[in-house]
């Protein structure tokens, strides 16, 4: 047997039957997404027939995802103040954006608050003074109600507002969370209100309902996977996202 052309006829098969397996994947892969966007057209249809308009993309991937620990963390009322009168006015001229976020970071940080999920979010200019907020974030995913603002007056920090839900533990057991599409389709149907709706935004968040927490309670609870859908300039409804 002549083994140097059957290792070529050997190389070719494969070759061909890797080929054969591409194709076939592509193939599959292309009408996944061609019934995702199908599924995307039909659920903007559907709502739009309800007078809900979707005015941002509609998130298709999501990810199997933990429920997360969370306790409420109380600030040091009397440090907070303490490093507030501690503090020098920035001259006129060092006034900038990103001087006002340093300024902000290095009081967070002397007073005892950095963490690993304090996530810088915006700097907001108001007539008189300026806002630095950061929110708070595990693995990617904002944990909602917990932010901190730094309120800047004449070149320093003259108010500290943080509420904080401490991210204690992450759950071991992950499961899936519905598409945006189906958290789309429950709000429609929770829908009471008459006017036209126009979603804004449409984002995954670990929420846990405020009005059943007591935020003086040192017990911790528990923050679920939830679709996080913006509406009407700001409004805000949270759809639980773990398929039960």
């Amino acid at each position: 047997m002549d083994w140097t052309k059957a290792k070529s006829i050997l190389i070719v098969a494969l070759l061909v039957t890797n080929l054969v397996l591409i194709a076939t994947y592509l193939s599959q892969n292309n009408r996944f997404w061609d019934d995702e966007r199908e599924m995307r057209d039909v659920t903007v249809k559907l709502l739009e027939e309800k007078n809900i308009f979707v005015e941002t993309d509609i998130p298709e991937g999501h990810r199997r995802m933990p429920k997360l620990t969370v306790s409420y963390d109380k600030v040091d009322e009397e440090t907070v103040q303490k490093q507030l009168a501690a503090q020098k006015s920035l001259p006129i001229r060092e006034r900038s954006d990103e001087n006002f976020i340093a300024l902000a970071e290095a009081f967070i940080e002397a007073c005892g608050l950095m963490t690993d999920t304090v996530t810088f979010d915006r700097v907001e200019h108001k007539e008189k003074e300026t806002l630095v907020t950061y929110k708070n974030y595990i693995n990617g995913i904002a944990i909602e109600d917990s932010s901190i603002v730094c309120t800047i007056r004449n070149g320093k920090i003259t108010d500290f507002q943080r509420n904080w839900l401490k991210p204690v533990e992450i759950n071991d057991i992950e499961k899936e969370v519905i598409p945006a599409r189906a958290a789309l389709i429950k709000f429609m149907s929770e829908n009471t209100e008459e006017e036209k709706i126009y979603v804004e935004d449409i984002s995954l968040v670990y929420w846990l309902d405020s009005s059943v927490f007591d935020a003086e309670s040192p017990i911790t609870d528990t923050a679920f996977p939830a679709w996080k859908i913006t509406y009407n300039r700001g409004k805000i409804q949270h759809i639980l996202a773990w398929e039960q």
